[in-house]
Parts: structure tokens; sequence; C-alpha cells
């Protein structure tokens, strides 16, 4: 009896019986769903088990506020519709609604189930801006979820249907509950979702003058914003957000800031000392890693044509991106300007009001035919935006089919190739360089020194060879389930594999290049860079491909330099970041590097010494956001701003960053802490305030204090990384 009562009472939360069962359900399912995943909230051990029981029970009462919203909805929506039937315009548009909110709904879990954390509406939105390309992919890796989560949402369309004439009915018979239970409803799921915020899932009141630093735990706030339920994070996380407007409060002084703009920007004009009869090719490879370099695989070279140029060449073995992410990470090989411009995702725009300045910029000013020929559609994050300059001669990428900078409209082929093709909206790196090799041609052809750059993407996941070809590196067929974000790890050796493969394909196309150099008698007047725009993870973190939290092998790349007349071979062990390689080109050409540039020439007493060194990195994909500080003494600092949790790594004696030493070296924790807010603070204050980026270029890499470097070196070690 009184187990009727309390289900009668329980059922009463709900605006009627059938909700109650089908919500109760949900709940239970997700429940059950949660306790299978080993991300979830009930398997994190730094919340208590009366957090964690908060969490299920605010699970429970959202669902019963959520039924609620979807009983009013229905009135509202149907509204006339209901008293002519089911086939009234009304019902067609909720069944519509009802199958995207499914679609969502479950592959938010399968989000949730690869990545840890479900989908939120800025993945939402940089969806809706790479539409055409995510949808290429998933079309491409995700066939097998694509037709699950459809033949789902079909099926729960097509009984939704079935029912509809007797649920309309039943519920125009039916008598709704009272309202009070509406706002008795509300009122405890807030309470509760004010609890577990308030004392952070552990019992303790919430400070927000605490050290965040000093934060090793993931919170119940983290856990209720983004690992809850998929709804809850859609609705939850923009209103309980961490405002950080106040970190970023106050002013930058002119130390801070970069040097003051002229009224108008003007380069030094060519003069005597300038080595303006070199040219520039500027390769980025995509996913290439610093590991790569002089790796040999089951017996062979993975990459035998630019191990060539690194021993004849200079090989930098301290580089590190500036993003995990490549529409972070590119720009700021061409532009030396560090990617972050904003708390939330930043998208390149044409009317973006700050200053910046690409190699192609200044090289145009001494008389150089500039170009970018990519194998990348470059409006990948809206990058075109940010590459595009009216100094820029020409601009190839993967849409470039017409006009006449780009290729010629006869070559019919080449335009059904890349209309056709399916690699994410990839090109073959072989008709990329062929076309770029065609343009280096008329340019000796009219005598000109030239600036290319280029980007090369036949090593992007899930690294396909155009063509079907094998590979010399075997098994690497990837026919088991797999992607971005997620893979069997006992297939790692399989993914290597293939990896290997697409990397071996790519260094085929410089073989090519190096040998036309060769034919051409250019090899002595030109000045070629291998980099990699960001590296590639195999688990090696807990974490695979890219995109996410910035440890080594996603960060640290390969960075070659090559001209036997201006670079002596050898290795430099200087740390170095990707914004510093086009200062170092300035250089090496004796041409005055842009004010505007962040980054330095790392072959010049310019840059500090190697302990007062620092690198920065800025993460903002669905995957992660995160920053983090690399020091010339070898200490790393990593924060993650969306779980509140920080981590700090000695790369000279954990080069796998296995070992949080965030407790146990406090001291150096709050250091690298400073820094890195310092360092944030002036970008973001910088690009939001108009009187800054309007009289001043961007700001200066923050620099450490005698006081900060006595305690980096006090306990750090004698040997770097």
């Amino acid at each position: 009896m009184k187990c009727d009562r309390t289900l009668s009472l329980y059922t009463r939360l709900y605006p009627n019986n059938g909700l109650a069962i089908v919500f109760s359900l949900i709940a239970i399912l997700e429940l059950l769903l949660h306790s299978q995943c080993k991300t979830s909230f009930w398997f994190n051990s730094d919340l208590t088990l009366s957090a964690r029981c908060a969490l299920a029970l605010f699970l429970f009462l959202s669902w019963i506020s959520f039924s609620w919203m979807c009983w009013w909805g229905w009135k509202l929506i149907i509204g006339k519709s209901l008293r002519k039937g089911p086939n009234g315009l009304g019902l067609s548009f909720t069944f519509i609604l009802i199958s995207v909110i499914c679609f969502f709904y479950i592959s938010s879990w399968i989000f949730y189930w690869r990545t840890g954390t479900f989908i939120d509406l800025d993945a939402m939105r940089f969806g809706a801006n790479n539409f055409k390309m995510i949808a290429r992919y998933i079309w491409q890796a995700e066939k097998i979820t694509l037709f699950t989560v459809a033949t789902i949402c079909i099926s729960l369309l097509a009984i939704a249907h079935f029912q509809s004439v007797r649920s309309v009915r039943r519920a125009q018979e039916e008598r709704t509950r009272s309202n009070a239970s509406v706002f008795i409803t509300l009122f405890i799921t807030f309470d509760i979702a004010a609890f577990i915020l308030l004392t952070g899932g552990n019992g303790e009141e919430y400070s927000p003058s605490g050290e965040w630093w000093e934060n090793d735990r993931v919170s119940a706030n983290f856990e209720l914003q983004s690992r809850l339920n998929p709804l809850l994070t859609l609705i939850v996380k923009p209103l309980f957000q961490q405002d950080q407007n106040s970190l970023m409060s106050g002013k930058l002084s002119e130390q801070e800031l970069g040097p003051r703009r002229k009224v108008i920007d003007q380069q030094k004009k060519i003069g005597s000392e300038s080595l303006t009869e070199y040219s520039v090719i500027f390769i980025a490879v995509e996913a290439l890693r610093k590991d790569v370099v002089a790796l040999r695989h089951q017996g062979q070279e993975v990459m035998p044509h630019l191990n060539r140029l690194a021993m004849s060449g200079l090989q930098f073995t301290r580089c590190y991106a500036q993003s995990t992410h490549s529409n972070y990470a590119d720009p700021c090989l061409f532009s030396s300007l560090y990617p972050l411009r904003s708390e939330s995702h930043h998208y390149y725009s044409e009317s973006d009001p700050w200053p910046k300045s690409m190699i192609y910029d200044v090289f145009k000013q001494y008389g150089y035919a500039t170009a970018i020929y990519s194998s990348q559609n470059e409006t990948w994050g809206h990058m075109n935006a940010f590459l595009e300059s009216p100094n820029l001669d020409t601009f190839f990428d993967s849409r470039s089919f017409e006009g006449p900078t780009y290729t010629s409209t006869k070559d019919v082929g080449f335009k059904r190739y890349v209309e056709g093709a399916d690699v994410a909206g990839k090109l073959d790196d072989a008709v990329t360089m062929r076309h770029a090799l065609d343009w280096i041609e008329n340019q000796q052809k009219n005598y000109k020194p030239f600036v290319l750059c280029m980007n090369l993407q036949t090593s992007h996941f899930p690294y396909e060879i155009p063509g079907g070809k094998p590979g010399p590196f075997q098994p690497s067929a990837l026919d088991f389930d797999l992607s971005f974000v997620s893979y069997p790890r006992e297939k790692i050796p399989v993914v290597r594999n293939a990896y290997y493969n697409s990397l071996h394909y790519v260094d085929q196309q410089i073989g090519r290049l190096v040998a036309f150099l060769k034919q051409k008698k250019l090899s002595e007047k030109t000045i070629l860079i291998i980099a990699g725009d960001q590296g590639e993870a195999f688990y090696e973190n807990g974490f695979p491909t890219h995109a996410g939290h910035p440890y080594e092998p996603v960060l640290r790349v390969a960075l070659v330099m090559h001209n036997p007349e201006l670079l002596p071979a050898g290795t430099n062990d200087y740390l170095t970041q990707a914004i510093d390689i086009t200062p170092t080109i300035c250089g090496l050409l004796k041409i005055k590097p842009h004010s505007c540039f962040q980054g330095c020439n790392v072959l010049s007493t310019e840059c500090p010494p190697n302990d007062r060194r620092l690198a920065f990195v800025h993460c903002n994909s669905t995957l992660s956001g995160s920053d983090a500080i690399i020091s010339g003494t070898g200490w790393k600092f990593i924060y993650d701003s969306r779980k509140k949790l920080a981590r700090l790594y000695n790369l000279s004696e954990d080069p796998g960053e296995v070992h949080d030493l965030t407790q146990t070296r406090p001291s150096i924790a709050k250091t690298m802490a400073s820094l890195l807010m310092n360092w944030r603070r002036s970008q973001v204050l910088y690009y939001q305030t108009p009187t800054y980026y309007g009289w001043f270029y961007p700001p200066r890499t923050p620099v450490i204090s005698e006081n900060q470097l006595v305690n980096l070196k006090s306990e750090a070690s004698n040997g770097l990384p």
C-alpha cells in the first residue's frame, strides 16, 4: 500500500502517467549508461558519495521538469490543430521536431561515449560553421554510426505517428495535473543544482578567491554542465559557466603592449643588405610529429627525403605548435601571431579590425611573387578570411577551380577529382604539388624571387593515400570501427602504420619538390622550411589524433630548415614555437620582421636566453578548452579552463607527462600559472579593446623575472628534454 502511494505521489510530479513512464525510463536508461562509462560522474573519485547521489537525483528531477516543458510546448504548438485531428500542420511540425531532438540526443550520447562530454552550444556552432566538411567526414568515417542513429530516429518517429491519434484524444480528455507540481519540481531541481554548485561536490564552500591553479579535481560543477545529460548541457552550461571577465579586466601598460602603430602601416623598403635573391618555400605538413624525423619503421625510413634535408640542414628539436587543432595552429605559422583572441571560440572574419601581417605581406614589399598552395579546404574555421591578402598573388586550395589565379578551367579532370573527393574535403597532395611546381617554374621564367606557402594533408586522419595505394608499412587496413575521437587501443599499431604510410606519401611529394629545385638549379637560392602544423597522438596520454588537450605528442612538431648557403647542418635545441618561424626566415634574408610579429628570430640574440624562454599554447575546440606554458628550463603547466584543472610536469625527467607535480611543487605551479594568466589576460584584453589594437601592435610575450627564474631553476633538472 505504501509503495502504491509513493508511486502515485511520484507520478503526480509529471503531467500524466504516460509521460511519467516515458521520462522515468529515460532517466533510468541514462543512469545505466553512466554506470558503464568510465568518464561518468559515478567514477569521479574526486566527488563525495553524497555529491554523486545528488547528481543522480538531479538527473531524475530535470526530466520531470522537461516533461512539463514538453507538455505545455505540445499544447502551445498544436493549438487548434488538436481539435482538427492528428494530421494538422502543427502535429507534422511536432513530429519533425521530435525526430530532430532524438537525432541530437542519441548523437550527443555517442559523442559523450567517445570524448567524455556532451555536445554543447560551442560544438554546435563550430559544426554549423564547418557543416560541409564535417558532413563529409561523418559520411566517410562514421557511416555505421550515422545509419544506426537514423534508423533509431525513424523508428521512434514511426511509433510516435502510430500512437498520435489515441494520444491526442486521450490528452484532450485527461485532466492535467496541478500547476503547483511544476513550480515544486523546478524549485527542487534548481535548489539541488545550487547545492551542487556551491559545495563543489566535496563538502567545501565555494571560494572564488581560492588558488585555482592548485585544483587537481574534476568538480560537480563540470559534471553538471558537461557530463550529466545532453539536454542539460545545452541548457545549464550557458547559465552556469563561470564568468571570467573579472580575470580579464584592468589595463595593459605600454611595456605589455606591442610597438605603437604608425598612421599607415608600412614595411621598410628594400635595402642593399637584404638577400632578395633567395626564395622561400614554407611547407606545413599535417600532424607531423617531431619523432618522425629520422624514424625507421619495419626496416625502412618513414620519410627518407625529409631525413636527408634534416641531415644536411638545421633541425629544431624543441619546436612547439601554438595549438592542437589546425584552424588555430595553421595561421600562426604564416602570421607569427598567437591564436588566442577571446574567451569563446574565435572565427576569423574579413572584418576583423586588429592588425596582422603575413609573411607574404612582408616579402611583397621586396618584389617577391607570393602564393599559397594548400591541399585542405581553407574555409575550415574560416581560415581563408585570415589568410587572404591583397599581397597574395595566388591562393590555391581545394576550392580553387575558377579564376585565372587558381587553375585553368580546361583542367576538367582536376575539377572532377576535387568535386568527387571523399577525403574530408582534402586534395591529393600530388595534385597540389604539381600545380605548385608549375607556379614556381613561371616565377623562374619571370626572374622573380618568390614566397610559397604550402599545406600538405594526406597525413590527416584517417590517413588515406589517394588511389588506395597500400603503402610500405603493414598491416595498415583500417577495416574496423574507428573515428577521429576513438578506436580500439589494441589497433594502435595498425593505425600507426596507416599514419606512417600517409607521411611516406607526403615525403614522396617533398622528394618531387627537392628534385625539381635541383633540376631548375634553384636549390642553392631557396630556403626550404618543413614544419608540422600540430602533432598526432596515439593514446599516449589517453587520447587519439589531435584537437584535444595540449600534451607533447600533439604539440611537439618537426621543424627543418634547409639552405646550403645560409644554414649550417646541425641541430638546434633552443625552445622554439611556431610563431618564431616567420621572423627567423626574415632574419636569414636580412629583412626587417614586421612589428606585428609576436615571435622572434631564434637564430639571433633577439630572443631571450633559453632559461628565460617561454612558449604558449591555446586550444579551444569541441574536445578541449586548455592553455599551456612551456619554459626553457623544462617545466610545463597545463590549465583546463572547462574542468578547472591544473597540471604541472617536468619534461626533463618526465617527457611522457605521467606525474602531475601540481601539489608537490606548488611554488613552481604558482609561478607558471601566473605567467600563463598574464599572457592570457594581455591577449584577451588587447583583442577586446579598440584603443589597444587601434594604437598598438599585439602584446609582447611575457618575460620571466629574476625571482621567477630562480624559482624555476631551483627545482628543475639540469638536463633538457
